[in-house]
């Protein structure tokens, strides 16, 4: 040690000494911080817990417009198969709780009605994504209108699917509409989703094509 010391000198040593201090400070306060965080989850999912159930009845479920979508026989297997999912969800209640996490779901509605509220978000996450796949094959039989008419009816619904926004702005970038593509834009920046920052981000590259 004395041999260490005199090598590097006591400043030197002082200031090690010091960094270590701090690095165990700080490790001890994370340390902390990530404790108390844990508990105040825990405390805040047993309260949910105790929440009792309230009526779901009144809750703005989506109604599905299957008058103005494309349902009509196209005599492609796939789109059938899209059709019928959705004429199937249409009968069942369908909410977008994406921005909800179970325990908040428990504290505003009560525990004994997550079962249903996730398969109400469930229909909702089936849904979107049958309408951007839906869009794409209809996009492959270049059957555009329909496509769009399908695409813009996922975006109506805060769907985060980024295939629905590529495929859309794409198709407003082929009709020469960049407009359209803006109005995408202002619809992707309202997303409350992981996928907001790559959709924008894509999004930009097709409107800068239009310029």
């Amino acid at each position: 040690m004395q041999e260490f010391l005199r090598r590097i000198g006591p400043p030197i040593f002082f200031c090690i000494l010091i960094l270590c201090f701090e690095i165990y400070y700080h490790r001890k306060k994370d340390d902390r911080r990530r404790a108390n965080a844990k508990q105040q989850f825990w405390d805040r999912e047993a309260e949910a817990n105790t929440v009792r159930r309230k009526d779901l009845t009144f809750l703005n479920y989506m109604n599905i417009p299957l008058d103005s979508l494309p349902m009509q026989d196209t005599g492609d297997d796939e789109i059938t198969d899209y059709q019928d999912t959705v004429r199937k969800l249409s009968g069942k209640r369908i909410l977008n709780l994406g921005g909800f996490t179970n325990t908040d779901l428990k504290m505003e509605y009560g525990a004994a009605n997550l079962p249903e509220l996730t398969e109400y978000d469930n229909n909702y996450t089936t849904l979107v994504n049958i309408l951007a796949k839906w869009g794409a094959r209809l996009i492959e039989l270049e059957l555009y209108d329909d496509a769009v008419t399908v695409l813009e009816y996922g975006i109506s619904i805060k769907s985060d699917v980024s295939r629905n926004f590529y495929l859309l702005a794409d198709e407003y970038r082929r009709r020469r509409q960049p407009d359209k593509i803006d109005t995408l834009i202002e619809a992707a920046e309202k997303l409350e989703s992981i996928m907001q920052k790559p959709i924008l981000q894509k999004l930009a590259e097709i409107r800068s094509y239009c310029e």
